[in-house]
């Protein structure tokens, strides 16, 4: 397990890995600057749209933002979207297995984690299932990523549902700025191997056109762990394809993309055969097998961005989407169209004025199981409903106002309604902006955000499932104890138990009230600092209730069992919970010298529960589950250019280990001391290039989880995998 003790040792590293990179400066700087061409973007020169959804110079969005750079991320070592966002403050990165991410912004890293809104160009990605993200099915190739914007906080106002604690939005290039005639092929440990190719022509002076397409294969996990020895050939294959084009004439700019991914993972699932059903020929509680779970998506756009002298714009989208999924937990596909226009009013007397409509329809269709079905799997997930037409739409205004020259005021709300509850609700906010300085900033705000309700809480059963046969069981309504004939017991049965979880209809809508301020800093493109802190009070939190269940008895029975439980258990989803959510984010990214960058952030939280209404009593442990939670995050990223033919870099990233409340590891004490404990994490990736020419091929070769082989980053409680040091290496040329 590795602790704070190491992290000295690792920073040492670093900063002796860097000595040689100054040295190397001395003799011809100048030549180095002008090859290198590597300062920082002033945040001035920075322009983000995930905000207000019109260009705004970093410096002057009055909310917690950070961008990620396409030159952070080549430099990186990351291979995945997930991978890279450990490079912005505020977020909890966390890996479960070789393809299966969680990532929580100002809130508890959960599985099925809602409060972070996911983008692709403006596109939401977020899985209508439950409202969440499936990291590893992205489609969107990282050599094609522009940059990404990440906005902590309350985004309601502009993107609706989900935009609760936070907004990723993964900007692509256009396709004049995508990879020419480009070809790359890496391996690595794992069976890792990955192949792309990308290209990007002009058709004619106002269109150009881009395309891509990769193929991704590797194990489904690097765990070493013996159990998982009969399971080393399972893989996992990925395919990404792009197309995009764009027209650009005068004051119209329009984007048309097609694209998608298509998902295979090999797994062991197992049917369960209780004998009840078959005692004549019954042999084993279960027949286990190795098969392969599908998922994909396709989705087709286009946007269209009218520019006016004047300033005004007008902006309209067009979003198709279709996915898919056969795994238990997810069986559902579903057809999407997202339409957003906006006008926005840019005058000198009356301020930015930005008025928009959006309409979201989701064809939703699940899978149906039989009664029997229901009870043959490990876990599965069902319905009454199969067929849904999930309807959305919205209204929103947003008005940013001189009150001074040094004084900005923003107020806005959106008005949504859908067809899953039939309500109507608002996400306001208020935000100021104070131009201190030519190169400071003060901030401060509030906003309110709703998170999007989904079948998954209120319609939708999750039903887990176990099988055994001569078992013991204690019946508590009668107090008969079965087993085998000993010490007056009378006699084992064959057992089937059912874990239903339910979903909830008369669930409350979840808010989340946050309030912020904020300062930056920069000094030219050689220095940038920024600092938020924040306060967020979530209402309608959900939990379980246990509700009871009921026992069948079977004649039926294996031999030596003198008959059948079927023992059906049931908890349904609450909303008694409330969260006080406090914190902060510090971030700074700074430039020495020409060949040398140095990004560093750090982030804490704390989470206070409470609970309400008469489920609550004296069992506080939902309250201390939810406050059970990591409090410091960091990231060190160092970029060196030690010739204009080589360069090197490195991330060292840091959770600390989170601290549960003693009533919280005590009521699971059975389990082990560190069966809640998120464990504390340090892990460091580095990566090194080389290419002799622009015309050349290009080497890199890179390491992931340097000296922390085989950690897990969740607690037991979750059963994580763990996680071994990887080592890949890329080939690339471009050939133009």
């Amino acid at each position: 397990m590795p602790t704070l003790s190491r992290i000295p040792f690792l920073y040492a590293l670093c900063l002796f890995m860097s000595f040689p990179v100054i040295a190397n400066t001395e003799d011809g700087f100048d030549e180095l600057d002008a090859l290198l061409n590597m300062p920082l973007d002033s945040l001035a020169d920075t322009k983000v749209v995930t905000v207000t959804k019109t260009s705004l110079s970093l410096s002057d969005v009055p909310a917690s933002v950070h961008v990620i750079t396409a030159k952070e991320i080549e430099r990186s070592s990351a291979r995945s979207i997930a991978d890279v966002l450990v490079l912005a403050p505020g977020l909890h990165v966390t890996k479960y297995s070789d393809y299966d991410w969680t990532i929580s912004a100002r809130s508890k890293n959960q599985g099925e984690n809602n409060t972070l809104l996911v983008m692709i160009d403006g596109r939401s990605v977020v899985n209508p299932l439950y409202s969440g993200v499936n990291w590893d099915t992205l489609p969107v190739s990282l050599d094609n990523v522009d940059h990404i914007e990440v906005v902590l906080g309350p985004v309601g106002t502009m993107w609706g549902g989900n935009a609760v604690n936070g907004v990723v939005n993964i900007i692509t290039k256009d396709a004049e700025s995508a990879p020419k005639a480009q070809v790359s092929a890496s391996v690595g440990n794992y069976d890792y191997r990955e192949y792309k190719a990308h290209h990007n022509i002009q058709l004619n002076e106002s269109t150009h056109l881009s395309g891509y397409i990769e193929l991704l294969n590797h194990s489904p996990f690097t765990d070493e762990d013996a159990h998982l020895k009969e399971l080393r050939d399972l893989k996992v294959q990925t395919e990404r394809f792009g197309l995009r084009a764009d027209y650009q004439n005068l004051q119209d700019t329009v984007s048309i993309q097609f694209g998608g991914i298509r998902s295979r993972e090999d797994y062991q699932w197992l049917t369960y055969t209780p004998a009840f059903l078959d005692p004549a020929s019954y042999q084993d509680d279960y027949d286990a097998f190795i098969t392969e779970m599908n998922s994909q998506e396709l989705f087709a756009g286009i946007q269209y961005l009218h520019e006016k002298s004047d300033g005004d714009q007008w902006e309209n989208q067009v979003w198709v989407t279709y996915s898919d999924s056969d795994s238990t937990n997810e069986p559902a596909s579903f057809t999407r169209i997202d339409l957003d226009s906006r006008y926005t009013f840019n005058t000198q007397d009356w301020g930015i004025l930005t008025l928009g409509a959006n309409v979201r329809i989701i064809d939703e269709e699940y899978a149906q199981f039989s009664e029997q079905e229901q009870y043959l799997s490990p876990y599965v997930r069902t319905i009454e409903e199969h067929e849904f037409l999930n309807e959305s739409y919205g209204l929103y205004a947003n008005w940013t106002i001189n009150l001074t020259e040094s004084t900005e005021v923003t107020l806005g709300n959106r008005w949504q309604h859908t067809n899953i509850t039939e309500e109507l609700y608002s996400q306001p906010q208020a935000r100021l902006l104070q131009k201190l300085t030519d190169n400071q900033r003060l901030w401060m705000g509030w906003g309110r955000s709703v998170i999007t309700p989904a079948r998954l809480e209120l319609d939708s059963q999750f039903q887990e499932n176990y099988s055994c046969s001569s078992c013991g069981y204690y019946d508590p309504a009668t107090g008969n104890v079965y087993d085998k004939p000993v010490n007056g017991t009378i006699g084992p049965v064959d057992y089937l138990q059912a874990y239903k979880y339910l979903g909830n209809r008369d669930l409350e809508m979840e808010s989340v009230d946050t309030y912020e301020i904020g300062y930056r800093y920069w000094q030219h493109n050689q220095f940038q600092f920024s600092v938020s802190l924040f306060y967020s009070q979530h209402d309608n939190v959900r939990a379980y209730q246990n509700q009871g269940g009921f026992v069948y008895i079977s004649q039926d029975h294996s031999n030596g069992a003198i008959g059948t439980v079927i023992h059906d258990m049931y908890a349904q989803l609450i909303d008694p919970l409330s969260q006080e959510t406090m914190g902060g984010e510090l971030s700074m990214q700074w430039q020495p010298i020409n060949v040398l960058q140095v990004n560093a952030n750090y982030s804490y939280k704390t989470i206070k529960g409470e609970c309400s209404g008469s489920v609550c009593g004296s069992n506080d442990l939902p309250i201390l589950d939810l406050e059970n939670t990591p409090n410091h995050y960091a990231t060190l990223h160092l970029m060196w250019d030690i010739h204009p033919t080589l360069w090197v870099s490195s991330v060292v990233n840091y959770v600390s280990a989170s601290k549960p409340d003693d009533k919280l590891v005590a009521a699971y004490q059975s389990y082990g001391e560190d069966y809640l404990v998120w464990p504390e994490l340090v892990t460091l990736d580095m990566s090194i290039h080389w290419q002799h020419k622009p015309t050349w091929p290009s080497i890199k070769i890179s390491a992931e989880n340097l000296g922390n082989d085989q950690v897990k980053e969740y607690s037991e409680q979750f059963n994580p995998f763990a996680n071994g040091t990887q080592y890949y290496a890329e080939l690339s040329w471009s050939f133009i």
